[in-house]
């Protein structure tokens, strides 16, 4: 449906244009606009502070460690006055990620792209956390993982996990064997529902003033998973946190392929391509995309020819790849692979070059 309409709207000169530069990050707003109560759900993907920089990328995209940082930091209640005034804000109720990204950025405590340059500097912004230890987890199987994690939360050490050698997460603690967290990226709560730890996994050890607190099992969902496909935004799409809706992270515009991997009541939960969530969708705000069809290479419409229509579609699929998260996308995957036209294995602005020499014979 979508590629047809676009088709329709295509013209010869948008089909010949070069891919355009990406739309600059999003404008920071209302950074201060979150009650300190509700840091259990800050999400990096949050659009109050998703765009603010990070040398070269932003929280949206690689905060999820900055983001498990500043939950530590309000779990522990370690944000005190000396905390504050290094912060640059005079109430607790004013911090957030994009808070302390924005401490981190004014100390130049960020590598090119968003790696956090030292261990030390959480401790120079919010004095109340002093860094422990950066390790690797010793234990391989779920039972042994579970019972580390849960010595060191015993002994009062906060954690923050990294799951899946990309993504951390702030680990809330263990109950009945299971491992709690509070993830930036989603609002799942227990960690091996949708992470696979394998063991080694790296962690980071801090002290904040109080020690870790017990898990809140008050209100866990009854959630379904399914077999993950592909739907498309029938309209100007609101996705949430967390499958009661209960806040709004971001909007993805009509036409928007994301994939469902479970459900919830009415709500749908669309998965970040990653093994992670991107976030939950009201069922009846998308459309089913039904079975993929087989595309030629180059031949993303379907249509069986090669030309300057489905050069538009590509162009506007890699224009709008740095502006939507991971997991949404402007084509289905089918058609992203039909648009890798060199064959090189990504789908690129290489491809638009091919895409010219063959249209322009």
């Amino acid at each position: 449906m979508l590629t047809e309409i676009l088709k329709k709207a295509a013209g010869t000169a948008l089909a010949l244009t070069l891919i355009a530069t990406a739309a600059a990050a999003a404008p920071q707003q209302g950074l201060r606009a979150y009650a300190a109560e509700e840091y259990t759900t800050w999400s990096q993907l949050d659009e109050r502070w998703s765009g603010v920089d990070m040398n070269g990328t932003t929280v949206g995209r690689s905060g999820c460690l900055i983001t498990s940082l500043s939950i530590m930091a309000m779990h522990s209640d370690s944000i005190d006055d000396k905390a504050l005034e290094n912060l640059g804000i005079s109430d607790i109720s004013e911090f957030n990620p994009g808070v302390l990204a924005n401490a981190y950025s004014s100390r130049g405590a960020f590598n090119y792209y968003g790696g956090i340059a030292s261990w030390g500097t959480i401790s120079q912004i919010i004095p109340s956390i002093t860094f422990v230890r950066d390790s690797n987890l010793k234990s391989t199987d779920k039972e042994g993982i579970a019972a580390e994690i849960k010595e060191m939360l015993d002994s009062g050490l906060h954690i923050i996990l990294n799951v899946n050698g990309h993504h951390w997460v702030y680990i809330e603690g263990v109950y009945e064997g299971e491992i709690f967290m509070f993830d930036p990226a989603s609002s799942e709560r227990i960690v091996t529902d949708y992470y696979t730890l394998t063991g080694g996994n790296e962690y980071w050890a801090l002290r904040g003033k109080n020690p870790p607190k017990s898990v809140d099992t008050e209100g866990l969902s009854g959630e379904k998973a399914l077999d993950p496909q592909e739907y498309i935004c029938s309209g100007n799409t609101e996705v949430y946190s967390d499958s009661g809706a209960s806040e709004k992270l971001f909007t993805l515009p009509e036409g928007t392929v994301v994939t469902v991997d479970a459900e919830c009541d009415e709500l749908f939960r669309l998965s970040d391509g990653y093994g992670g969530v991107l976030g939950w969708t009201y069922s009846g705000s998308l459309m089913n995309a039904g079975e993929e069809p087989e595309l030629g290479a180059g031949d993303i419409n379907g249509d069986g020819i090669v030309d300057e229509y489905d050069l538009a579609l590509l162009n506007e699929y890699l224009s709008a790849a740095d502006e939507l998260p991971d997991g949404a996308s402007k084509l289905r995957g089918c058609e992203a692979a039909a648009g890798d036209i060199n064959g090189d294995g990504v789908t690129d602005k290489l491809d638009v070059v091919a895409y010219l020499g063959i249209i322009c014979k």
